[in-house]
């Protein structure tokens, strides 16, 4: 009876395409249920895959390391795609130059152009994610390694797809649900709960990292930096949201060397209050007595070196600090009209990013001279591109690790690199192009922006909004931890002798 029904009313070509275009509606029906009903669900499946790896690139004992191939002209960046498998090498790396040939500042390539082919096989039984740590972290739907390698047929796919696709909002009762178990969250997140090397677990290094939104993004920078030996102190702007809070608390119970500041500053752009979370954090911090050097992070932040990349870095310093200085570009006006500083001090411009040791810390928290100069910069303009350079640009007053030379921070000899920030055509310096947007004069990095962050030799990076074109900031945390597990096995060296030589090294006090 179908069969006759069917053949007087409808042709066989309508039956088919009828058949068909049901089936996909209901695929779709299917999918869009998924995706509108269960946020929270979704988030945590996104997460799982980002973690997820090829088969082919995981590590499990000794027999497969052996497997592994590293050859001079090879880099441990094989990526797995639809076509082929693509081999991306240091020396495509080290000529992918040429975009920027005409900036001012080029900087240096920070790592050598062959990789050693030992590797070392040690199972971290202590670790708790050792078979975690081994696999690749990839991201869903995008091949960050043609990103990193400047594939311009992958980044207009990925701008197109991003321009149509709406992401997910981690939103904060994620955070409070997930961290009521502290031991589940920290092995679902990734974070690397082991010091890796011994070198690495004698340098500890103390953080200040101020926050005031995206809990998500302050997230995915405190799991890229965190090792069990270092020690953070998160500063929470006095007027962040309630539920930011809450959740930041729940994230910092789950780790014994993470903590909240023991108090809160209501922050307002260009006056002291930017200057004093990183020395409430310092105060924090100093009751912890094995850290060698500080760093200070803002949210908006993330690492272009590993962990024991900037260990060997500033063992390189040996005491030096890293402090931005200027007089020839500083903005004078921020203090013309006030009278001299105290102790016979010359003022110096430049950033409010710093690396610092210890006794640097300590003339900050405990000498007269640096609590009677950050009370005259309390009448300055931007106080916070003030208090740091003008301590370490002053030498007669004898800090420790401070610059003897003129102080005047340059792209060669004596070069700012604890933060790449693109100013654009308003600095003297960093005039990049920037294929994010720009806010307020400074480059939003966009995906276009990786092939540069992977080759910069500066620490961190500053700015980054994991709302806007997010696949930067998860491509870009993806390298970082691939790096780190590159290393541990050999895969990734770093040229120590190109930091060695720089002028703020040779003449610290």
């Amino acid at each position: 009876m179908y069969t006759v029904f069917c053949r007087r009313r409808y042709n066989k070509s309508f039956i088919v395409t009828s058949t068909i275009c049901f089936l996909l509606l209901s695929v779709c029906s299917y999918y869009h249920t998924i995706d509108s009903g269960f946020i929270i669900s979704n988030i945590s499946k996104i997460r799982k895959t980002e973690r997820r790896h090829n088969a082919e690139r995981t590590v499990h004992n000794e027999e497969d390391l052996k497997n592994i191939i590293i050859e001079d002209k090879l880099s441990l960046n094989m990526v797995k795609t639809t076509n082929k498998t693509s081999i991306i090498s240091h020396e495509d790396i080290q000529t992918n130059k040429a975009p920027w040939a005409g900036v001012d500042c080029p900087g240096f390539y920070p790592y050598q152009t062959t990789i050693s082919n030992v590797i070392q096989v040690g199972e971290n039984k202590e670790f708790p994610n050792w078979m975690q740590f081994q696999q690749n972290r990839e991201v869903e739907g995008v091949n960050c390694n043609f990103l990193i390698n400047g594939n311009t047929t992958e980044q207009n796919r990925i701008l197109s797809s991003m321009r149509h696709t709406k992401f997910d909002v981690v939103p904060p009762s994620f955070y409070l649900n997930k961290t009521t178990d502290c031991q589940q969250y920290i092995h679902e997140t990734g974070f690397i709960t082991s010091s890796l090397t011994e070198e690495e677990e004698n340098f500890p290094i103390a953080y200040s990292i101020v926050v005031y939104k995206h809990i998500e993004q302050v997230e995915r920078l405190l799991r890229s930096i965190y090792r069990p030996q270092n020690v953070y102190c998160i500063h929470c702007d006095k007027k962040a949201d309630d539920t930011f809070k809450q959740a930041l608390r729940g994230i910092t119970s789950c780790f014994d060397n993470v903590f909240m500041s023991a108090k809160s500053i209501s922050v307002i752009w260009g006056t002291t209050s930017v200057l004093t979370p990183d020395m409430v954090c310092m105060k924090d911090l100093w009751r912890h007595k094995k850290w060698k050097y500080f760093i200070n992070l803002t949210g908006q932040e993330f690492p272009l070196r590993t962990n024991l990349e900037l260990v060997r870095i500033l063992k390189t310093y040996n005491g030096a600090n890293n402090i931005e200085g200027t007089v020839k570009r500083a903005y004078t006006g921020r203090w013309n009209g006030l009278p001299p500083p105290p102790h016979r001090i010359r003022p110096i411009h430049g950033s409010m990013h710093i690396v610092v040791n210890r006794r640097f810390v300590e003339y900050i928290l405990f000498n007269k001279v640096a609590s009677d100069l950050f009370n005259w910069t309390k009448n300055t303009q931007h106080a916070s591109e003030i208090f740091y350079n003008t301590l370490n640009y002053n030498p007669h007053l004898n800090i420790s690790g401070s610059y003897k030379g003129v102080p005047e921070t340059d792209c060669k000899s004596n070069p700012f690199l604890t933060r790449f920030k693109n100013w654009g055509p308003n600095s003297s310096l960093f005039n990049w192009p920037c294929h994010g947007k720009v806010i307020r004069q400074i480059c939003i990095f966009g995906v276009g922006d990786l092939p540069l962050l992977s080759k910069r030799p500066e620490m961190f990076a500053n700015k980054f909004f994991l709302n806007y074109q997010p696949y930067t900031l998860k491509c870009l945390d993806q390298l970082m931890f691939n790096r780190t597990r590159d290393e541990y096995f050999n895969g990734f060296k770093l040229d120590i002798a190109k930091y060695r030589a720089l002028d703020f090294i040779k003449n610290a006090i």
